[in-house]
């Protein structure tokens, strides 16, 4: 759909009306429960607007850290299909200990972090938030 509200503002209404209107009236499981779809919602929402982005660095990075050339992909699928494909390679180099010592482990390890920050800003924004604050503090 090309007008507005988008998917994206649908689901954030939605989880905020769940929030505001529906979790205050409920008690128990059912409150919980009314929580948790609240925030499926948000995830779902942050989902369909950064996991394009977030899947396009993966693969760039993935494939530069591989030294193979970029795929030339073009829908979400095909780069979640590349991205698992080179994950798996990186995967078995790791297994193999390419990854034990030395400037490529401190690459891989670089781009660990890249990657599940960016899962993480997807599926809990404030988990790593909590851990920029705290890896803040040891460094000061």
């Amino acid at each position: 759909m090309q007008d507005r509200p988008t998917s994206i503002e649908l689901l954030e209404a939605a989880a905020d009306f769940v929030d505001r209107e529906i979790v205050p009236i409920l008690e128990g499981q059912r409150q919980f429960q009314s929580r948790v779809v609240a925030n499926v919602m948000r995830i779902v929402a942050r989902e369909i607007k950064l996991e394009d982005p977030f899947v396009r660095s993966e693969v760039r990075a993935l494939s530069k850290l591989l030294a193979h050339p970029e795929p030339h992909v073009h829908s979400l699928d095909d780069l979640c299909k590349a991205a698992s494909k080179l994950n798996a390679e990186l995967s078995e180099k790791i297994r193999a200990g390419a990854a034990d010592s030395g400037a490529w482990r401190a690459e891989v390890l670089a781009l660990v972090r890249r990657s599940v920050e960016d899962k993480l800003r997807i599926a809990n924004p404030r988990y790593l938030e909590s851990d920029i604050a705290a890896r803040g503090k040891i460094r000061n």
